[in-house]
Formats: structure tokens, C-alpha cells, sequence
């Protein structure tokens, strides 16, 4: 049985706070659930893109963006967060288990990735001219590492590989129907109104490019490439890269640095190699990110639009 949201004690904020996580194509795949002194997050299997996506990897790290994002609004909020991940080993579904820890001081870094959380959004104009403040992205990178996943920087030499493994997957992709009628569920005028990226958000920028327009946005170190990655390929590895996710990209939104996710390459196994042996063969890529300097005039942008809590978050009486 469930009733309907009311606001506001501080699981339910934290869950609808957390709607505004980025994730896959805006799918949005998390259901929360609130009962009693705990809130549940769940994988949504309605909305995995399963042939993107057939593993849900990129599902599963996008549930994580919004597990930190429900940590950031308990704490910003004066609650200590404690978070059990995977509490039932016989439902993969379940991802975690967040309660409140009791009263704590509100720290002013809590409450900065809050506000950051409210302006935070995806860059996917065209890359950007002006140099990026290399001190900025080592302190994205602690945020990372903060979190249990590695940031790693790639050097010119390494775009090329980039740029391969960008071609060889958006051809594989292209080469399949399935693919195709998926993507444009997600993507573009035929998405859901309250999910998806619409047309105005992509601003005329196809969401899967040629690699080497990798390599030209990397010139004169505008851009910058780094692949997000860890040491496992498991469901638990998965979410902490998105909370790792989640932790960098609050902090370079409040550091002024724009982020752009690029999942091609990681959702196709032969690129997924490619980038996992430029690693050196241990490391697993989760995601390819592309860093830049803030266009200050961002805020006016279309955004993504978001599903109703409702539709999100469920109360049990």
C-alpha cells in the first residue's frame, strides 16, 4: 500500500532531491521507496535501455549518481548519512538502503554540492575556446577518488585511441536496427515529455559524433578527455562509479567546468577493450567524460526534462 509524497522530512527530500541525478540518455532508471526510518533505491528495469545497455551497466552508475545526490541533500540538510549497499544479495534490484545516521554539524562543502546539484547540467553544445585551469580537475579528480573510482587523464597520443574506439562503436551500433529504433525512443522529437534528451538540449549536436571530432575538440587544450574508471566489473562497482560520477561533476559545476558524458565507447564490448587496455589492461571503463570551462551563459539553456516524483518515489504507510 502506498499513499501519496508529502513533503518534508528528510528521506523524502533526499529522494526527490535526488531526481535531478544525470543518468543514461535522461532515463531516470531509480525507484525509491520510503519506509519508515529507511529509503530504498531500486534499479527500474522499465527503464533500461536493453540494447544500449544489456547489462545495465551504465542503469546501475547512473542509480548511483542519484544515491550520492540523496547522500548530498542528507547531509547538506544536517543528517549523517549511512548507506548499505546491496542489502538483500538475492535481489540485484535492490542497490542500497540509506538511513539517518542522527543530527551532524552541517559542513559548508555539503551544502555547495547542494547548490551545485540545482545548476549542474550536461554541456553538449560545441566545445568550448578557452583554456581549462588544469589545478580545477585534480581537485574533480580527489572528489572522485573520494567516492572508490579513478579519474584518468588522457594524453594527445591517447585521443587517437579514443577516436578508434568512438568509430568502431557507433558503427557497430548503427549497423543494428534495434539500436537504432532504440535511440530514437530516447533521444531527440520522439521522446517521452518528461525523459529522454529532447531536441532543443542537443541544440542541433548529433549525440553520437565521428572520433575524430574527439581528437579536434582536444586542440589547444580546450578539452579535456578523461576516462572514469575502477578496478571491478560488477553491479557494486557499477554504483560506486556513479556516485563517483555524481561526486566529480558537483564539483566541477561548482568549480565552473563543464561535463560531458560520452557512453559510446563503453557500451560496445570491442571499444569498451579498446579504452580498458589503453588503461593497461586492469581497469575498467566505466564512462569517457569531456571537461571544459563553463559557458557562463549555460543557465539559459534548454534542460533535460525530469520525470514527477511520483512517478519516482514511493511512500509506504
Amino acid at each position: 500500500m502506498s499513499r501519496p509524497i508529502r513533503a518534508p522530512d528528510p528521506l523524502m527530500h533526499a529522494a526527490v532531491f535526488a531526481g535531478q541525478a544525470p543518468s543514461l540518455h535522461n532515463s531516470q532508471p531509480w525507484r525509491w521507496v520510503v519506509d519508515g526510518d529507511h529509503l530504498d533505491l531500486r534499479l527500474e528495469p522499465r527503464r533500461v535501455l536493453r540494447t544500449t545497455d544489456p547489462d545495465a551497466r551504465l542503469a546501475v552508475l547512473s542509480c548511483g549518481t542519484a544515491l550520492h545526490h540523496a547522500r548530498v541533500s542528507l547531509a547538506a540538510g544536517g543528517w549523517r548519512p549511512v548507506v548499505h549497499r546491496f542489502p538483500d544479495p538475492a535481489d540485484i534490484d535492490h542497490l542500497a538502503r540509506l538511513r539517518s545516521g542522527g543530527r551532524m554539524p552541517i559542513e559548508p562543502v555539503w551544502t555547495r554540492l547542494a547548490q551545485a546539484a540545482g545548476r549542474r547540467h550536461t554541456d553538449r553544445r560545441s566545445a568550448p575556446s578557452r583554456p581549462l585551469d588544469h589545478d580545477k580537475l585534480r581537485s574533480i579528480g580527489v572528489a572522485i577518488r573520494r567516492e572508490g573510482a579513478d579519474l584518468k587523464l588522457l594524453r594527445p597520443q591517447q585521443m587517437f585511441i579514443l577516436a578508434k574506439a568512438s568509430d568502431w562503436a557507433r558503427g557497430a551500433e548503427e549497423d543494428d536496427p534495434e539500436w537504432r529504433v532504440e535511440l530514437a525512443a530516447w533521444v531527440g522529437d520522439e521522446a517521452a515529455p518528461d525523459s529522454g534528451v529532447h531536441a532543443p538540449a542537443l541544440a542541433g549536436r548529433p549525440l553520437r559524433r565521428p572520433g575524430s571530432a574527439l581528437i579536434g575538440e582536444s586542440h589547444h587544450h580546450a578539452s579535456v578527455f578523461a576516462v572514469l574508471h575502477g578496478a571491478g566489473d560488477e553491479r557494486p562497482n557499477w554504483l560506486t562509479a556513479g556516485e563517483a560520477l555524481s561526486a566529480g561533476w558537483l564539483t566541477a559545476t561548482e568549480l565552473a567546468v563543464s561535463v560531458l558524458p560520452l557512453s559510446l565507447v563503453v557500451e560496445v564490448a570491442g571499444s569498451r577493450d579498446m579504452i580498458q587496455r589503453m588503461l593497461g589492461g586492469y581497469e575498467l571503463p566505466y564512462l569517457v567524460l569531456r571537461f571544459a570551462t563553463a559557458d557562463p551563459t549555460a543557465g539559459k539553456w534548454p534542460r533535460t526534462p525530469r520525470l514527477p516524483s511520483e512517478a519516482t518515489v514511493q511512500l509506504i504507510a
